[in-house]
């Protein structure tokens, strides 16, 4: 079996219409969602690129090797590409290579494909429209300059590459990792105008802030929010949904591709992504690596499986962690170290989800470890540069550097219909995601929730201390001889 996993960066679940967004177009995600199982609440181990990609590389939470920032060296730490590779598949990553350094790309797959970036908006010199500096909002590509962005170039190295292993005799693994719907918000000319922003549904208004902690605020101070046009906010989340719809687009181009080879009949498609994005609700955007709402934490899980269920959903947790032990689990490979994510395999293949399982996603670092902060963090890499005022992260980095704990260190679990959140800054929350699933009315500390609140809290400890660390696996344990 072939496997294929379409990643994007920036999506969140609610933004398809398979998981219900009722005006956003994304027929080939649908289609494969009919065709498979989607999971509705799947969340990330970490809100952020980076760490988000190394989770799901390793299976480890980022509170086991501390993998909670940018750009760690990952060269000897154990991943799940590789027995994949050693088992006999041909393994291939195009596009946004933020799991493992750049060197270590090279000898994790057998193949690493280019990451085209942006050029086409790079060399267009486009930048972010001016009554709102720091919205992220930019005129829109031509269409004519499609061809040139670096997505649709990472999606031909992509059918390239299928077209030239679809008839070998080993299956392949193929990880296609476009940066849409990821900020700057623009994308060609056709999906940026697709939707309406006065007819968008935006479900939370400003208010949604009151309730919330303070670093909400403190991202829109530093956005200078105030200075904005509320309409900035509106248009921010069609066109964000109009790079989605591109997104599925090239969805639709890889899936033909397979089908013009005659094996998509012998593949199993995933699609997933790292996080999610604010994408003008409640006058916020991008994402925040201390935020734990289902806008940045929940992202979509389908799994398209040649002799699967069909339009199987399942409601109870998983995580991302979870894809590659699904594959290793399918295609009978063990590892050597353990790792934290679960095979979904019966679930592919018809049954219910776990009831009893809880998901978890940390964020955030500690003043302890001002190296964790950005800029600071891409200090050595090709990130590395002055932040100018009125560049597009200047005020994220700034606010970092001066508001520290409004990026305190945090984890969230969801478990059941509940969601608790826990900060070292003491700002924490509780909600019923089943009565409350905009997260608006914070449940903590209220003494009708506190024995709830007190039953979760003990989950949680129970469960960091069980994944605080591995022991290595020795070769006699693992040979069997004991």
């Amino acid at each position: 079996m072939n496997y294929v996993l379409l990643f994007p960066d920036e999506l969140r679940a609610e933004s398809l219409g398979c998981y219900g967004h009722p005006v956003v177009k994304t027929p080939n995600i649908d289609a494969l969602a009919k065709e498979g199982v989607l999971f509705e609440q799947n969340y990330t181990a970490h809100p952020v690129c980076g760490p988000s990609r190394s989770c799901i590389a390793s299976g480890w939470y980022p509170h086991v090797d501390g993998k909670r920032t940018f750009y760690l060296p990952v060269e000897t730490d154990p991943n799940m590409f590789v027995p994949l590779r050693e088992g006999g598949f041909t393994t291939a990553h195009a596009g946004k290579d933020d799991m493992f350094t750049n060197p270590a790309m090279g000898k994790v797959f057998t193949e690493f494909l280019p990451f085209h970036r942006r050029d086409v908006v790079k060399e267009k010199n486009l930048k972010a429209i001016s009554e709102a500096r720091y919205s992220m909002l930019y005129p829109p590509v031509a269409d004519e300059d499609a061809d040139e962005l670096g997505d649709t170039k990472t999606t031909r190295d992509a059918i390239d590459f299928i077209q030239r292993h679809a008839n070998d005799d080993k299956p392949f693994f193929l990880m296609v990792s476009w940066a849409f719907p990821h900020p700057p918000y623009t994308c060609p000319n056709h999906y940026y105008n697709m939707y309406d922003p006065e007819t968008m549904p935006i479900s939370r208004d400003i208010t949604w802030n009151d309730d919330k902690p303070d670093l909400y605020n403190v991202i829109r101070k530093y956005r200078e929010d105030d200075l904005y046009d509320p309409k900035v906010y509106k248009k921010i989340n069609a066109v964000y949904h109009g790079m989605i719809s591109y997104v599925d687009m090239l969805v639709g181009q890889i899936v033909q591709a397979l089908k013009d080879q005659n094996i998509y009949d012998d593949t199993t498609i995933i699609f997933c992504s790292d996080h999610g994005d604010f994408a003008g609700d409640a006058r916020l955007l991008e994402k925040w690596p201390s935020d734990m709402t289902d806008m940045i934490t929940r992202v979509p899980l389908i799994i398209r499986r040649p002799g699967g269920a069909k339009n199987h959903r399942i409601n109870t947790p998983t995580q991302s962690i979870d894809i590659l032990p699904t594959i290793l689990d399918y295609e009978h490979i063990s590892l050597n170290y353990q790792q934290f994510g679960v095979s979904l395999k019966s679930q592919i293949e018809g049954a219910d989800g776990d009831a009893e399982r809880a998901a978890y996603t940390e964020g955030g670092y500690d003043t302890h470890e001002p190296w964790c902060f950005e800029p600071t963090c891409f200090k050595g890499t090709y990130l590395e540069r002055p932040q100018i005022e009125g560049t597009d992260y200047y005020p994220k980095c700034m606010q970092q550097q001066d508001v520290p704990d409004s990026v305190c260190r945090v984890l969230m679990q969801r478990y059941k219909n509940w969601k608790l959140i826990v900060r070292t800054n003491g700002q924490n929350e509780l909600y019923d995601m089943e009565q409350d699933p905009l997260e608006k009315y914070n449940l903590y500390g209220k003494e009708t929730y506190k024995d709830i609140q007190n039953q979760l809290s003990q989950k949680m400890l129970n469960w960091m201390i069980h994944s605080a660390d591995v022991v290595p696996i020795d070769a006699a344990y693992r040979g069997g001889k004991r």
